[in-house]
């Protein structure tokens, strides 16, 4: 088990395959869903969650146990039951990749434990050593981390494209980023004061944009 390279994965429009049943399994059907993801669920019998979400067009379900053939076309793999090491040997042969829920040794990718805040994500892996501290780290994240930073991100994703244009220098660029990341519009918006952290950052790019222009 090797799960050191971190990588974060668009799903959208990518078909992917859920097959299995167990706690974890309604949370991972959900999660790509909500991700964007052509998700199809094979399992003779579904968790109540999975069949609202079928019963809604959002998935597609067979009711029956898996076949080689559901991986035709599939962007990745969730397995959960006794073929996890056939599915696994069929993924790698297809290029498919594979993660089977508490079975690290027919994963080809693990699941960080995530913390959220609008686009901002930040996952905690142990490489499987220690599941539980990864939660407990996640948990102190929440704490530390609040809704704030993902009005803060939004905030400098808006800047973005605009910076990129008006300031060809990477130099030059990258010194605005951090002045932007280190202002008091954080600081602006947990006080609940967002429309005065947007005029600050307006300002430092402004500032920065006619600088450059010298």
């Amino acid at each position: 088990m090797n799960f050191r390279y971190p990588v974060f994965l668009d799903v959208a429009e990518k078909r992917c395959l859920v097959t299995g049943e167990g706690p974890e399994i309604p949370v991972k059907v959900r999660m790509l869903v909500e991700r964007g993801a052509e998700v199809v669920y094979v399992h003779p019998t579904a968790d109540s969650a999975i069949e609202r979400l079928a019963r809604e067009g959002r998935i597609t379900w067979y009711a029956r146990e898996f076949q080689a053939g559901d991986l035709d076309g599939c962007f990745l793999v969730i397995s959960a039951g006794p073929y996890n090491s056939k599915i696994f040997k069929l993924a790698e042969r297809c290029n498919v990749l594979c993660n089977a829920a508490d079975d690290p040794d027919y994963c080809r990718f693990s699941f960080g434990s995530v913390v959220e805040r609008g686009n901002l994500r930040i996952a905690v892996s142990t490489n499987g050593a220690a599941p539980a501290l990864a939660v407990r780290l996640r948990e102190k994240l929440e704490k530390d981390i609040g809704a704030e930073y993902g009005l803060f991100t939004e905030m400098l994703g808006e800047l973005r494209a605009e910076i990129a244009a008006t300031i060809p220098d990477f130099g030059k660029r990258r010194e605005l980023w951090y002045r932007l990341v280190d202002s008091e519009a954080l600081a602006l918006i947990r006080q609940g004061r967002p429309e005065e952290a947007r005029r600050l950052l307006r300002k430092l790019v402004d500032e920065s944009r006619a600088r450059a222009g010298e």
